[in-house]
Formats: structure tokens, C-alpha cells, sequence
């Protein structure tokens, strides 16, 4: 099983989603904005998807952070809409194999889906993430 932490960081405080079970995946790419390009070109965004559960049984914090997520892909002021983002990825409980701390990200695109009660996994959501451009020296990765 992978653990996933996800901590958004802003002048007016933090989004943390480290519950167990509620991202089920997380993505981070480097990607080259023209894929024709014939050079190592300096147009290249950092991206992050991050999936999960929007509820974890009773515990409502879940569902208050998935809202926190909703509210930052809906805010336009210049000083909160990019925010420092951390993602640790765990092989177990205690194993880190992976930290990305990734500054001045934006939210591209939030959705939340709502299932029948009876699928598991009903109530999902999906955060895309982008960095601001000309930032990729500031990204740090740890083992």
C-alpha cells in the first residue's frame, strides 16, 4: 500500500490531506510545453495531479479539507492563488520514497464526482496543479 501526504501552504494557512486511504494516486511531471521542440528548451512546467476520496468513514476533517481544495480552485486573488506545495509519497507507514516540495502552484483544474452510494469510492475528487513559469530551480526532491 502507498501513503500519500499532500500539505498546501499559504500566507492564510494550509490544506493538509494525510489521512490514511484518502488519495489513492498521485502523479508529478515535468513537461515539455512543445513536444517538437529539437532542444532542451526552458518551456517546461512542473504539473501535479492528485486523486482521492472526498469522505473517510465519520471522520468529517476529510471532507473539510476536500472543501479548502474546492475554495483555492475558485480563488483569484493574486496573493493566495499560488501556494507551496509539498507531496510525500510513502511505500509504508513510516517509508518515505518519495518528497516533492514544489512552490508558487496553481490549481488548473478541480473536479468532484458523486457516485451511487453503493460504489466504492463514490465520492471522489482530482486536483491539477501547475507551477508558476520560471520557477523550476526552486523545486526540491527528497528520497
Amino acid at each position: 500500500m502507498i501513503y500519500y501526504e499532500l500539505k498546501v501552504e499559504s500566507d492564510e494557512g494550509e490544506i493538509v490531506i494525510d489521512k490514511e486511504k484518502m488519495i489513492t494516486s498521485a502523479e508529478v511531471m515535468f513537461d515539455t510545453i512543445n513536444n517538437d521542440t529539437k532542444t532542451k528548451s526552458n518551456a517546461i512546467l512542473a504539473r501535479m495531479t492528485i486523486c482521492g476520496n472526498i469522505t473517510n468513514g465519520k471522520d468529517t476533517s476529510v471532507n473539510e479539507q476536500a472543501i479548502k481544495l474546492s475554495e483555492w480552485a475558485r480563488d483569484l486573488k493574486n496573493d493566495t492563488t499560488y501556494r507551496n506545495v509539498t507531496l510525500t509519497v510513502k511505500t509504508d507507514e513510516y517509508t518515505i520514497l518519495r518528497i516533492y516540495e514544489i512552490p508558487d502552484m496553481f490549481v488548473c483544474d478541480y473536479k468532484e464526482s458523486f457516485k451511487s452510494s453503493d460504489v466504492n469510492d463514490a465520492y471522489t475528487f482530482e486536483l491539477k496543479l501547475t507551477q508558476s513559469e520560471n520557477k523550476l530551480k526552486e523545486i526540491k526532491t527528497y528520497q
